[in-house]
């Protein structure tokens, strides 16, 4: 059965504390990827190409919110930015199931406004290794 989005929260784990990063609107899927590699030989059968499957990538996860400068998780985003290290975070459902996976904080942007709307932050996590589901 499908379940809603709403309850759904991401958390890192640095120091020995996990932090929820909060006012969150969106969590971009988290998408699996390889290389295609070409394996074709000059004696391939009927002449079509032949692959194999290359190198595994999980690729990137975007986070988009609401700007608040004092709440701990997009904090602590800024921070890992600046330490440039990788830790691991965890994509937690409504339903209690969950993804872990390592990633560092590739890049952060906090400030967008329009007229009639809110302040807006985002970040891009690159995932680095393979996903685990909980």
């Amino acid at each position: 059965m499908p379940q809603k989005a709403m309850g759904t929260s991401i958390s890192c784990r640095h120091q020995e504390k996990d932090t929820v990063i909060g006012r969150l609107k969106a969590i971009s899927e988290i998408r699996a990827d390889s290389e295609a590699v070409d394996v074709t030989c000059l004696d391939a059968e009927n002449g079509y190409r032949q692959y194999v499957q290359g190198l595994r990538d999980m690729g990137e996860v975007t986070l988009e919110g609401f700007y608040e400068a004092g709440e701990a998780g997009q904090q602590k985003l800024r921070e890992l930015y600046e330490e440039g290290i990788v830790v691991p975070f965890t994509v937690t459902f409504p339903d209690e199931s969950a993804v872990q996976f390592s990633a560092f904080v590739k890049s952060h942007a906090m400030g967008a406004a329009q007229v009639d709307g809110a302040v807006g932050f985002s970040a891009v996590l690159r995932l680095t290794g393979g996903v685990t589901l909980l």
